[in-house]
């Protein structure tokens, strides 16, 4: 990554304007579906709105492809001026030089208050005493359900503790043979969920500078252990993306249950035949509810000349205005994350599917490490997928992933 990033504090100075005299500016994004349209619509709006500034919306892809464009570009010393950004990479991006500060524009006279946003968010994009990553696209983790399926297996209601959501899994799965297979849990092929649980359980993974890594934590041996019985006793599956996911499963009725966040909100309510899906919190663990921070936000990249900064900074101001940060939760499912936007939400902050996810936000903690560390999430994530995909033995993985971490980051460290 840092020979990519080295050097691009210089812009090459792309779009100019636009012809009308307009400041011209360019926005990735990443997000299809209703997410993508609203963002789009915004940025109609933005246009609308004044004459001073002209956005142009371009899709990138997954938050992924949307990463690997912007490495390419900025080794390259071009790109947007402003862009989308998933947690994953604000870290790497930040300390690379292809991030902005945005520390003076929020002090400033035309800056952005943050007083009734979530300390966990407010603060979440600060690397080494600056801010380059605001929060936008704010994700909470969601446990979505059939209620139809509930009430066969007479279960009142979702899981309230997660040593209950192992039993519901156990009791919702349908054996083959019967009327309908289905297991009582889809598991995502992603380990950001398990943040959660393991957290919530009185684990963890990391300090925040990574001095302590602990990805062999008791608890999170407990917690990989438990999900891997499931596995072994056919009450959960992790469907991969070629059969469309975790998701699929369950809008399919082949999964009585998911681990997700709001991202999948309209997905699921609006392409679910033949139940009933609802939505709920994540259980609580031994240590009551703490949920893990996810979602994406916006950032400014440097390749942006100074002349168009203050053009940059007033769309990205618009677009984290309460009004917005309202409609976009509305159409997309995300978090209305402040307590402004949520009164600006009107009717729908009644809509008790937004409450589940709005009562989220307190127990979010604030806590990207894991996130924002490639060394930690690669070697979570290939722990994870040979325990739950190739059933291999916990502890023993634990620990060399655990190993695999700490040599990553010293090598990260010594660069």
């Amino acid at each position: 990554m840092a020979c990519f990033l080295a050097g691009l504090a210089v812009s090459c100075g792309q779009n100019e304007s636009a012809e009308s005299g307009a400041t011209r500016i360019t926005y990735w994004r990443t997000l299809s579906g209703a997410a993508g349209d609203a963002q789009d619509e915004l940025v109609r709006r933005f246009n609308s709105s004044q004459s001073g500034v002209n956005v142009a919306s371009e899709y990138q892809g997954t938050y992924g492809d949307l990463a690997t464009k912007l490495i390419a570009s900025a080794a390259a010393k071009s790109g947007p001026d402003v862009t989308q950004l998933g947690t994953f990479e604000i870290r790497q991006f930040a300390r690379g030089g292809v991030l902005v500060d945005l520390t003076p524009y929020l002090s400033g006279p035309n800056g952005i208050d943050r007083s009734d946003w979530p300390s966990s968010y407010a603060h979440a994009g600060e690397i080494d005493g600056a801010t380059y990553w605001l929060p936008f696209n704010v994700a909470v983790p969601t446990l979505y359900y059939n209620k139809e399926a509930f009430d066969q297996a007479g279960l009142d209601g979702p899981p309230k503790t997660w040593t209950e959501f192992y039993v519901y899994a156990r009791t919702l799965t349908v054996a083959s043979g019967e009327a309908e297979r289905r297991v009582g849990v889809a598991l995502w092929s992603n380990t950001w969920p398990l943040f959660s649980m393991i957290w919530s359980e009185g684990g963890e993974l990391t300090t925040p500078d990574y001095s302590n890594i602990t990805l062999n934590d008791p608890v999170a041996a407990r917690v990989f252990t438990e999900l891997q019985q499931l596995v072994r006793d056919g009450a959960a599956i992790v469907p991969d993306k070629a059969s469309g996911g975790h998701r699929a499963a369950f809008i399919g009725k082949r999964a009585a249950m998911i681990l997700d966040s709001q991202d999948a909100f309209s997905e699921v309510f609006t392409q679910s035949q033949g139940f009933t899906p609802a939505v709920a919190n994540f259980p609580a663990g031994a240590k009551g509810r703490i949920y893990a921070p996810g979602g994406g936000g916006i950032a400014m990249l440097t390749v942006t000349p100074p002349e168009r900064r203050d053009a940059a900074w007033e769309f990205i101001r618009f677009m984290l205005a309460p009004e917005q940060i309202a409609y976009y939760a509305k159409e997309s499912g995300y978090a209305a994350f402040s307590t402004s936007a949520q009164v600006a939400m009107s009717g729908g902050a009644s809509d008790p599917r937004f409450n589940v996810i709005h009562n989220a936000l307190p127990h979010v903690r604030a806590d990207f490490s894991v996130n924002m560390s490639p060394a930690i999430r690669n070697a979570f994530d290939e722990a994870f997928r040979r325990i739950l995909l190739q059933d291999a033995d916990v502890m023993r993985t634990l620990d060399d992933a655990d190993a695999k971490a700490e040599a990553a980051i010293q090598a990260e460290r010594s660069r």
